[in-house]
C-alpha cells in the first residue's frame, strides 16, 4: 500500500476502532502525536528492502502498514462483507485475521491449516480477541479440501507464505521435522538448505511441483472471481547466517513464473498502490 496514502488514514483516525486496538499504547500515543508526513517519513524507515526492524515501535507499526494494506485490498477488491478467507502456512502471525475482523467483523470467517504445534498455539492466543469466526485446522494445507468445500471462498490468502512452502517442502526432503520442533530453532537450518538448493540448480525441480499443487488446491477453494493475494517482505540480518536478501526478495516473481506456466485459469490483476515485486493478486477465471 502507498505509504502516504496510509498515513493520511491514519492521521484522519480510520483505524482507531479498529486494527490500532491490536496496538500498545506507546504506540497508539506516538502515531496520534504525528503529522501525516512524520508517519510517512517514519514508516519509510522500516517497510524498505530488506525491512528494517531496529527503531523503537518499529514491529507494532509494520504490523500495521501490513493489517491495513490488506483491509485496503478488500476495500479495493470489493471483497464480500461477509467474506469467507482461506490463509495458508499462517505460523503465528495474526495480520490478515485482524484485517478480516476489521473489514467483516463477526460476519466473516477466517479459516488457516497450520503444520507446527507451537506456532498454532501462539496464533490460538492471538486471535481469541478477535469478532471474526476463526477455524485452525491443525493438518498440511495441502489437504484443505478434506475439511471444507470447494469453491466456497472469497479469497485465499498466502502472507510472507511462498518462503514457508518452499522451506518445508526443503525441510521434508531434507529430513527435517518441521512440526514437533521450534520453528525459529530449526529456521536457519532450512534457510541454508533452500540455499544450497538454489546455488545448485535443483530449487525447482525439488519445489515446484508441490508448491503449483498447493495454489492449484488454493484454486479450487475459490468462487468464480475469488482472489488469491501473496505478499513477500525481506527481514534485515539473514545474510550473516549465508541466506541471500536478493534471492529471497525474488520470491514473488518465482511464484509468478511458476503460476504462470502452469496455467491454472488466474489472471492477475494490478492494485494502484501495490508493487509487483512485493505483491501478486490472481483472480479465478
Amino acid at each position: 500500500m502507498n505509504l502516504r496514502e496510509l498515513a493520511g488514514q491514519i492521521e484522519s483516525g480510520k483505524f482507531k476502532q479498529s486494527l490500532e486496538r491490536h496496538l500498545s499504547l506507546e504506540t497508539r500515543t506516538l502515531l496520534d502525536a504525528m503529522t501525516a508526513k512524520e508517519t510517512e517519513d517514519r514508516l519509510s524507515q522500516i517497510v524498505r528492502e530488506p525491512i528494517q526492524l531496529s527503531g523503537e515501535n518499529s514491529r507494532e507499526l509494520l504490523q500495521l502498514y501490513y493489517t491495513a494494506s490488506w483491509l485496503h485490498l478488500f476495500e479495493t477488491l470489493n471483497i464480500s462483507p461477509q467474506a469467507k478467507l482461506f490463509e495458508i502456512a499462517s505460523g503465528d502471525t495474526d495480520f490478515i485475521p485482524q484485517a478480516l475482523d476489521a473489514y467483516a467483523g463477526a460476519e466473516g470467517r477466517y479459516v488457516t491449516a497450520n503444520l507446527n504445534k507451537e506456532l498454532t498455539q501462539q496464533f490460538k492466543r492471538k486471535t481469541a480477541v478477535l469478532n471474526v469466526d476463526v477455524q485452525i485446522i491443525e493438518d498440511d494445507g495441502a489437504r484443505i479440501l478434506d475439511y471444507v468445500e470447494g469453491g466456497t471462498f472469497d479469497a485465499v490468502a498466502f502472507h510472507h507464505a511462498i518462503n514457508d512452502i518452499v522451506q518445508t517442502i526443503i525441510a521434508d526432503a531434507e529430513g527435517i521435522d518441521t512440526v514437533n520442533n521450534n520453528w525459529w530453532d530449526i529456521e536457519p537450518q532450512m534457510l541454508k538448505a533452500v540455499m544450497e538448493y538454489h546455488h545448485s540448480g535443483r530449487l525447482k525441480d525439488a519445489v515446484c511441483e508441490t508448491f503449483i499443487g498447493i495454489v492449484d488446491t488454493c484454486r479450487g477453494l475459490l468462487k468464480q472471481a475469488g482472489y488469491m493475494i501473496f505478499d513477500n517482505c525481506s527481514y534485515d540480518g539473514y545474510e550473516q547466517i549465508g541466506y541471500s536478501t536478493a534471492f529471497h526478495s525474488n520470491y514473488i516473481n518465482l511464484a509468478r513464473a511458476w503460476i504462470k506456466e502452469a496455467n491454472l485459469g488466474l489472471e492477475e490483476v494490478e492494485p494502484e498502490g501495490y508493487d509487483g515485486k512485493w505483491w501478486m493478486i490472481l483472480r479465478k477465471v
